[in-house]
């Protein structure tokens, strides 16, 4: 289990006499990366873990998960971003008193830094840009930010609709894939490693690791708070390009890992692979596929950042705060 710690905000201390029983269904419904089933399966990646709730006279006003490293409370310590939640009808002076309160566990668990990365805006617009400024407003100095890339299915009606506003060379590097008879295809959840394999193959050719090992990526599959979808590009039966995205919310799907052999890409893998993913989630409903970042340690690839945007993304930024005593 996760050790849970009331911190009370009056008080500045941890309280050991709660009366009001802690519901999370009474906060804003949280990120697949900050439900209880990923964090105690994460928790073997921090010396410790912690749920801290936030309580006021007896009520509970927000939550966060946080993970202890070298003397560094960390949120996340083992996924892309982590926030704080609070009711739907949460006040920004909620807000200001839990960051508040969140530096004083600085002494209470014996750190010297506090280190969180926060959500893009897409993930709840009003909140995480609240938390945005609540942060530098209580002494956060901004570590790092990085170019996030998504695509707002919001925009378009349909596939035709993507297609018709994007650049002259992505419609082109579209009409290439569909000349070489590439075909598009969801993948069964129980062949996940296909598409595995595919993007394995890519980093390697491309000289970076995966970071989910192919055993972590199994255990994820199979949470119960999550649902995963593969995807891939076949030329002539074979695998030359592929897709892994979870829902990581209601409404936003995130690609976790995409990519093509290099063979291949003068065919144009990935423009179809981004074309067809969009029109997938588009008939699922869904307003937002997060393609993840361009930057890497703030620093900003920008033959990634301007392929994504070739492809139709748009652009928000996730950015890392940090408080030291």
């Amino acid at each position: 289990m996760i050790e849970t710690i009331f911190f009370d905000i009056e008080k500045k201390k941890i309280s050991d006499n709660i009366n009001n029983v802690f519901e999370i269904n009474d906060f804003i419904k949280p990120i697949f990366y900050d439900t209880a089933e990923f964090q105690l399966y994460h928790k073997k990646f921090a010396e410790k873990v912690y749920q801290i709730v936030f309580v006021k006279e007896n009520k509970c006003l927000g939550y966060c998960y946080v993970g202890i490293k070298e003397k560094i409370i960390k949120a996340p310590y083992s996924a892309p971003f982590a926030m704080m939640y609070l009711s739907e009808k949460y006040r920004v002076i909620d807000v200001c008193e839990l960051i508040e309160s969140f530096k004083i566990c600085l002494s209470l668990f014996h750190c010297n830094k506090i280190e969180i990365t926060l959500p893009p805006e897409i993930y709840s617009e009003e909140l995480i840009n609240t938390e945005f400024a609540a942060f530098s407003s209580k002494g956060f100095k901004v570590k790092e930010i990085c170019i996030n890339n998504y695509f707002n299915l919001t925009k378009f009606i349909n596939k035709e609709d993507y297609l018709s506003n994007l650049g002259k060379m992505a419609r082109r590097n579209n009409k290439v894939a569909v000349k070489n008879n590439l075909e598009f295809a969801e993948i069964s959840i129980k062949d996940y490693k296909l598409a595995y394999e595919v993007i394995k193959f890519n980093h390697e050719e491309q000289g970076y690791p995966v970071k989910i090992s192919e055993e972590q990526m199994e255990d994820l599959i199979n949470m119960n708070a999550l649902t995963c979808r593969c995807f891939g590009i076949r030329k002539d039966n074979m695998l030359i390009a592929a897709a892994i995205i979870f829902d990581v919310t209601d409404e936003i799907s995130q690609i976790i890992y995409w990519g093509d052999i290099l063979a291949y890409r003068k065919m144009s893998p990935m423009t179809l692979l981004a074309t067809e993913i969009i029109n997938y989630y588009k008939k699922l409903k869904k307003k937002y596929i997060d393609i993840g970042p361009s930057s890497e340690n703030g620093i900003i690839n920008t033959g990634l950042a301007d392929f994504k945007k070739n492809i139709g993304a748009d652009n928000d930024v996730k950015i890392t705060f940090q408080f030291e005593s």
